[in-house]
Parts: C-alpha cells; sequence; structure tokens
C-alpha cells in the first residue's frame, strides 16, 4: 500500500491518559522503525518523558516533530488522534503506521486507521 500518511484514531472512550502505558513501547517503535532512534538514549528519555507528562495530565502530548524522514503528529484537534506524516518512500508510511497499530492492539486501544488525510494533500489530489 502506498501512503503519504497513516492516521490513528481511537474510539470515542479513549482519553490522552489511556495511552500511558502504551506510549514508551509506541515512541520506540517509531524510532526504531524509522531508523531515526539516536544513540544517545538520554535525549529520547527526556522527549518520552515530556510526551508521558502530558499524557498524565490528560492533554495532547507533542509526539515526534523534528527533522527527519516520518514524523509522529499528534493535531490540534477535539479527537484523540496522532498520524505517521512521511516525505521519503510512501510504502514504509503504511509498515510503520500498521506496526503502531500492533502495539495498540496489544495494550487494548481501540482505534482505526485511516490513510492520506491530510487536507493539503487531499487539495492536490482535486487539483
Amino acid at each position: 500500500m502506498r501512503a503519504r500518511s497513516g492516521h490513528i484514531k481511537f474510539d470515542k472512550k479513549v482519553k490522552w491518559k489511556n495511552l500511558v502505558s502504551a506510549f514508551r513501547p509506541l515512541f520506540l517503535k517509531f524510532l526504531e522503525e524509522t531508523q531515526q532512534l539516536p544513540e544517545d538514549m538520554e535525549s529520547v528519555d527526556v522527549l518520552i518523558e515530556e510526551n508521558l507528562r502530558d499524557l498524565r495530565n490528560n492533554r495532547k502530548p507533542e509526539g515526534y516533530n523534528r527533522e527527519g524522514l516520518m514524523r509522529m503528529i499528534f493535531p490540534i484537534s477535539n479527537e484523540i488522534e496522532f498520524y505517521v506524516y512521511g516525505r521519503g518512500k510512501t510504502i514504509e508510511v503504511a509498515r510503520v503506521t500498521e506496526q503502531l497499530s500492533r502495539i495498540l492492539q496489544k495494550y487494548r486501544l481501540k482505534h482505526t486507521i485511516e490513510w492520506d488525510r491530510l487536507k493539503i494533500f487531499a487539495d492536490k489530489k482535486e487539483a
């Protein structure tokens, strides 16, 4: 499957704080699968802790919005959701999104996956 973005939307019953236990494995899997895991694990631990602080307070986390081939974005929205956006090989976005979905299933977090839902790209397709 070719996709520029993979969107994970959580069930209405899921709140931000429900993601606390799954976030560390989810974040590490994202970095590992996208080959963005730095040698300095201390900086990764700081990023994870910052995101967990938000989740514990039932707030939207930052995710991973650093310069790289792929990003994990938690958009400003009324819904509990995030998406993986890739600037490189489009086939990798689908694979990484599916890997993250498996982790969420393991933690029993009900969700659905949608593909290519970014408005900026939808506008380009219509043109």
